[in-house]
């Protein structure tokens, strides 16, 4: 009975530096890719303990954009208002034949064969927002861990981020 061995929990996986690379949206850049071994490899020595739960907030966004990926046009708008013109299904006979001769249109207002529906919601977050939004968050959580990749970061809601991790210290 062979068992397959399990990379120890403290140690980056072999994919890991492209993961951290796309989940904070890094260039693929000579000098950020080595930012991002050098930020891998200080974690590695100075908190290890950390590395399972990078690992976990990475698998997290590669979900997300598995998910951001195979959403559908319609699920990345949030409808405000939607209109419909048709005929209304109880309008026309079972058989759903349409007046034939001239003077059935006559007897028959075409107008009121139609219906209109108007479906209006209330502000919120499409699904694509509400996506995003949870992505956001872990790769904040993903900056905690490896603050340094702060100023390589494309995304404006995480390379500003860096900056938001320091503060003047108060004595008293």
């Amino acid at each position: 009975m062979s068992q397959t061995p399990t990379a120890p929990a403290n140690i980056w996986r072999a994919a890991d530096l492209e993961a951290i690379r796309v989940a904070l949206s890094i260039p693929a850049l000579i000098p950020a890719v080595r930012a991002i071994n050098d930020a891998m490899a200080d974690l590695e020595q100075l908190y290890p303990d950390a590395i399972p739960t990078a690992r976990d907030e990475l698998d997290a966004i590669a979900s997300i954009d598995a998910e951001l990926a195979g959403l559908s046009p319609e699920q990345l708008q949030a409808p405000i208002e939607t209109r419909r013109k048709a005929v209304a299904p109880d309008a026309l006979p079972e058989d759903g034949s349409l007046p034939v001769k001239k003077a059935d249109v006559i007897e028959y207002d075409t107008e009121l064969l139609r219906e209109e529906t108007i479906t209006r919601y209330r502000e919120g977050l499409s699904i694509e927002s509400a996506l995003r939004r949870q992505r956001a968050g872990h790769a904040q959580a993903l900056l905690l861990m490896l603050p340094s990749l702060g100023g390589w970061s494309r995304d404006p809601q995480l390379s500003g981020h860096a900056r938001s991790l320091t503060a003047a210290l108060e004595r008293g």
